[in-house]
């Protein structure tokens, strides 16, 4: 299964749930931000679909809980990264390795 199959089957069992977008990305374990740009995504494709390399997602938790307050912005070859709380540089160079091969 696709990235974007997967996150069409969430979209889809979301809005068929009944339940806000906060509650069914908590039963879920996901991210409801990912979601909500998802379903924006998925409703702009029409009939050419994302672009592949639009989007990475990254499943590792990377930052630190939100009392750590901080942020780090990037533009990597187009694509923009923001990073709130603490990040290990260990887990960001791999982040960051990942955008660069996608170039």
């Amino acid at each position: 299964m696709t990235t974007q199959e997967r996150w069409r089957a969430h979209v889809d069992a979301w809005k068929s749930s009944g339940l806000s977008c906060r509650a069914y990305a908590a039963k879920a374990g996901i991210n409801q931000r990912t979601l909500t740009w998802w379903k924006s995504k998925l409703a702009g494709a029409g009939a050419t679909g994302p672009t592949p390399a639009s989007f990475v997602e990254v499943t590792e938790q990377l930052a630190a809980p939100a009392a750590d307050v901080g942020v780090i912005e990037l533009d990597v070859g187009g694509v923009h990264v923001r990073v709130r709380g603490r990040v290990e540089a260990e887990t960001l160079a791999r982040v960051l390795d990942v955008l660069e091969a996608r170039r």
